[in-house]
Parts: structure tokens; sequence; C-alpha cells
């Protein structure tokens, strides 16, 4: 557990002797969750912040019509999910969490955060601005999901999308399969297969398997903008 809280950037600066006494302190769960598990529903009380230890999950929601949307996928240990929610002062999460694959969490309990603990410690006042820190990323993030939805065309939010998640040899990251690429972009997974294959018959992308490449970052620049 505390070799994927050393990643975290909810410990950062934090030795692992002093994360496992303030775990300790704040009543932390570690659990395990099978696959197609559901951590949170939408409607469960947001009394616990979660970290990412082993696994991945998906964060839902879903429509009146029972559509469902994702809205993020988390796979790095160490990386957060619920804790907006926690502080909205609302009587659900408004999302769900599912386990993608076999995932390990660790709930924290958010009356934690809302001030220091008895013994004043600096560690306890750490892991406060590191939150801080942590909602600070989160709104830049959202500002880029609302670019990407409001791109226009398909072609666009998708060059808008494998821009964001290119890395420097050309391959993506997050990995997302064709399935889960259409339900982050809101479309169809026909359409989004018939935009792909376009795509690639003009060279702005290569497949190699079910992997997909960004040979020249430049062309799909000129797409989007």
């Amino acid at each position: 557990m505390y070799g994927a809280l050393a990643d975290s950037p909810l410990f950062s600066g934090i030795n692992m002797e002093d994360a496992r006494a303030c775990l300790e302190c704040s009543g932390a769960q570690d659990k395990l969750h099978p696959k197609g598990g559901q951590i949170f529903g939408e409607d469960d009380p947001p009394v616990r912040l979660y970290v990412l230890l082993e696994g991945s999950v998906t964060v839902l929601r879903h429509s009146s019509g029972g559509r469902r949307a994702v809205i993020a996928r988390i796979d790095r240990p160490g990386e957060l999910f619920g804790e907006v929610y926690v502080f909205l002062g609302r009587p659900g999460y408004g999302c769900s969490v599912e386990a993608e694959s076999t995932a390990r969490v660790l709930g924290i309990p958010c009356r934690f955060f809302y001030g220091t603990c008895e013994k004043n410690c600096s560690v306890h006042s750490r892991l406060i601005r590191n939150m801080l820190g942590i909602f600070a990323r989160k709104a830049f993030f959202l500002s880029q999901r609302v670019a990407l939805l409001s791109a226009g065309s398909l072609r666009r939010k998708l060059a808008c999308l494998l821009l964001e998640c290119r890395q420097a040899d050309g391959s993506l990251r997050p990995a997302m399969n064709r399935e889960q690429m259409a339900e982050y972009l809101g479309v169809t997974r026909p359409s989004l297969s018939r935009e792909l294959a376009a795509m690639r018959a003009e060279g702005l992308l290569r497949m190699e398997g079910r992997s997909i490449r960004v040979p020249d970052a430049g062309a799909l620049q000129d797409v989007y903008e």
C-alpha cells in the first residue's frame, strides 16, 4: 500500500512512517474490489474520499434513460477519486465508481480534512495543503475537458483527445479501447470507428493492433485548430 501512497499527490512531501500514523488516526479503510464491483454509487452519502492503490476504476454517470457516460478512468496508483464530492455538502456523490479491473482502494473519511487533529501535527496540515493543490489541478483538468467536448466535430474532438494523451513516442496514455473512447467523447462506437479509419487512411494515425499512435502531432494540431 505504501508504495502507491509514495506516488500520490496527497502524500507529497510526507514520509511513509508519518503517512501510516496519519491513516491510523483518520480511520482509513483499505479494501479490495472485484472487477465490475461498485466502490460507491451516485446516491451514496459522500463520507469518504479514495486513493487508488492497485488496478483501475471508472467514474460514471447514468442518465434518466439509463445511458451511462464515462467521466474519467483512473489507473495510476496514488490517484484520488471522490474527493470533490465530499466537500460539496450534497446528500450523494452524484456519480458512481466501478472497478474496471480488480482494484484495491483506500477510503479516507472526509472529516479528517476539516481541520487538524488535537495534536496539531505538521503532517496533518501538509495533507490539507496537498488537497488544495489537488483541487487546483482538478479545476484545470475540467477546463480541458470542457474544451474537448466543445471542440465541434467528432474529428476535432478526437484530435483534441489524442493530442492530450499523446506521449513523446507517439503512443497514448491512457490507452483507452474503442468503447471507452466512445463513451468518453459521448459518441457511438460505430461513429468513432469510421472516423478513426478515415484518419488512418489520411495518415493522421497509425493502428498497431488495438493501439493507436500519433506519428505527427503537428498534423493533428492542424485538424484541431
